[in-house]
């Protein structure tokens, strides 16, 4: 990825920027953009309930992503 790229296979990453930052409404995200924005929050530090209600999300998929991801669920 390029820097300053605001796509990256198909992933809005400007969307999944304003979903992680938690400031004003959420995106409609697509699924991959969503997982994106998990890693994102996940490495930011964010639990799984606050993730998972920040992107519509239960914490127990959260979790189940963060796993498939090879992250601490």
């Amino acid at each position: 990825m390029l820097p300053g790229a605001t796509w990256d296979k198909g992933i809005d990453l400007i969307a999944v920027e304003r979903a992680a930052s938690c400031r004003g409404v959420c995106p409609d995200l697509t699924e991959e953009e969503r997982r994106r924005a998990v890693l994102v929050m996940t490495e930011a530090g964010e639990g799984a309930e606050v993730i998972g209600s920040r992107l519509g999300l239960t914490s127990r998929t959260v979790s189940r992503w963060r796993g498939e991801m090879g992250l601490a669920p």
